[in-house]
């Protein structure tokens, strides 16, 4: 039994507030004194005369089926001697013209002020729309009520935190629906032990539970965060004593709300988002509400629905750049990266580093991405006529490889033109997931089977992947600018890009210095053996007709 001083008078106050958004009925059970407290709407359905009496043991045993009244008291005595956490029947009830019909109850029950209370709901059977037959929870359309009849009947603040279950979709699919019902039950038993006044903790959709929480006396947002570790914590010993046989862990946003100010929509709205952030950010924790990072997230949705209207009307504002690279042994001409470039007429011109990880993140990146090959393709079949051996850069994002038909579509595009396939090189920037997926090792083997090169971008600067270099999967590396930059003075740039080139060539594979400036840089790029220089120095990437300008003329 829950141990939990409550003022009475707010309890009853909590049953007139959902009478009128509710099919279910409220009720307090007070054991020690032998009343009950019942929503006004029970006394139109059910056959009892008032919805708070005395003598509420014989009074509610008459309303009850003959056939049930046993299996009812036996329940409620257990309850009320402490052997029963909560009350969860199924029973029959007589009705105002005299039949029974079949009801839910459940409840918790509680001890406040050394009084034995048993507080929960009543459901006709088949009407339980509004309240979760799992947890007993109601459910987001009775918070919307309550919170209404807040804002209507007293300017209140205070917060709202939705708590969600993390990965449990995959939780679900690995050990079935059964066990997913019990993890949404320990999480409801873990927050119903801190908060067990009624109509604070609510069902939502999918994984995640709402704590409504008006402030009584401090006003401070953190007590949502320490509520939350509270939770946690609890939760975290409930899987320890079962000995690890089942594992997960919670994550929570939680908002602020002024009743005077806010609509429900809006507290919802931010507090999911803030449950959002609270996954993004790696899960198993909880994030308060921010109006700053709301707008940036808003303003990114603004880009990435421009970015796809851009796409759907013929790639309107996209353009490809090309940025020379040159052989430094007869500094001539050696082939170009093509590189995407966006002028929205809503956004103006944004750099690739802005809008490339929304593309990304949508997955436009794989229409775009055909559009780029087929582009860059047609202009290294046109710029082979002045040199025959130009070699023609090509990037790749990890989302086209794992999500598209990579190899189909570069073979469909290029295919169009006359250039053999050992006109392209197309460069991949590894990362922790690429070398985690089996799939990726088979897609880079059909690129080699089918005669292209391929290209280790930005190397050095994060993950890398020693292993493509040892079994020759790339042929080429492209060491970042970051180690270039005064390589001149900066003696362990130097030593480090001595040691990768060394190694390569070992290895019997090419290297491409980029973000060479200066004619300082140069010297030592072009002594320590880069087989490619790509840089300002060279060039800056420029529009076709400007390339042909500077470089091909």
């Amino acid at each position: 039994m829950i141990r939990r001083d409550f003022d009475l008078e707010e309890m009853k106050y909590f049953l007139n507030l959902v009478e009128q958004s509710t099919d279910d009925y409220l009720y307090i059970l007070d054991f020690t004194n032998d009343r009950a407290i019942y929503s006004k709407t029970i006394t139109k359905v059910f056959a009892l005369e008032e919805c708070e009496f005395s003598n509420a043991t014989s009074k509610i045993m008459k309303v009850v089926h003959p056939d049930d009244v046993d299996m009812l008291m036996e329940d409620l005595q257990e309850g009320s001697n402490g052997r029963r956490k909560e009350h969860n029947l199924e029973y029959r009830w007589k009705t105002v013209d005299g039949t029974y019909v079949a009801i839910s109850c459940r409840g918790q029950y509680v001890i406040s002020h050394g009084v034995k209370y048993l507080i929960g709901r009543i459901s006709e059977i088949g009407k339980q729309t509004r309240f979760d037959n799992n947890t007993g929870l109601y459910r987001e359309v009775v918070l919307e009520n309550v919170y209404n009849e807040y804002a209507k009947t007293r300017n209140a603040q205070g917060f709202l935190m939705l708590v969600g279950v993390d990965n449990f979709k995959e939780l679900n699919e690995k050990y079935g629906a059964k066990t997913g019902d019990e993890v949404l039950n320990i999480l409801t038993d873990a927050i119903r032990k801190y908060i067990d006044t009624p109509l604070r903790l609510f069902r939502m959709p999918g994984d995640e539970c709402a704590v409504f929480m008006p402030y009584s006396m401090e006003k401070n947002i953190e007590q949502a965060k320490n509520l939350y570790k509270r939770i946690r914590n609890y939760i975290d010993s409930v899987i320890e004593q079962r000995k690890y046989d089942i594992f997960f862990t919670i994550s929570a946003g939680a908002a602020e709300f002024n009743t005077e100010k806010d609509s429900f929509n809006d507290l919802l709205k931010n507090a999911k988002f803030s449950l959002h952030a609270a996954k993004l950010n790696g899960k198993n924790r909880c994030e308060i509400f921010d109006a700053g990072e709301y707008k940036e997230y808003i303003e990114k949705l603004g880009v990435q629905d421009e970015l796809r209207r851009c796409i759907s009307e013929g790639f309107e504002g996209f353009e490809l750049y090309f940025q020379p690279i040159y052989n430094p042994e007869n500094d001539c001409l050696a082939g170009s990266e093509a590189l995407i470039r966006w002028n929205s007429r809503k956004y103006g011109f944004m750099g690739p580093d802005r809008f490339i990880p929304l593309l990304e993140d949508s997955a436009l990146i794989i229409p775009l991405g055909k559009w780029i090959i087929d582009n860059a393709a047609r202009t290294c079949n046109k710029w082979i006529t002045n040199i025959p051996n130009f070699v023609m850069h090509i990037n790749l994002s990890f989302i086209q490889i794992v999500k598209s038909n990579i190899i189909k579509d570069v073979i469909e595009n290029i295919g169009r033109y006359s250039a053999s396939n050992n006109h392209y090189i197309f460069e991949v920037t590894e990362t922790i997931e690429m070398d985690q997926m089996p799939a990726v090792d088979r897609v880079f083997k059909e690129f080699i089977k089918n005669g292209f090169r391929l290209a280790i971008d930005d190397f050095g600067t994060g993950y890398s992947n020693y292993g493509y270099m040892r079994d020759k999967t790339f042929d080429i590396v492209k060491v970042d600018r970051s180690f270039i930059t005064d390589i001149d003075k900066q003696r362990n740039n130097y030593l480090m890009v001595s040691f990768i080139i060394k190694m390569a060539h070992e290895m019997g594979l090419h290297v491409c210095i980029e973000g060479v400036e200066t004619k300082e840089e140069l010297s030592c790029v072009k002594e320590l053996g880069a087989d490619y220089i790509q840089g300002y120095y060279y060039g800056k990437p420029v529009c076709v007709a400007d390339f042909e300008e500077q470089h091909l003329k």
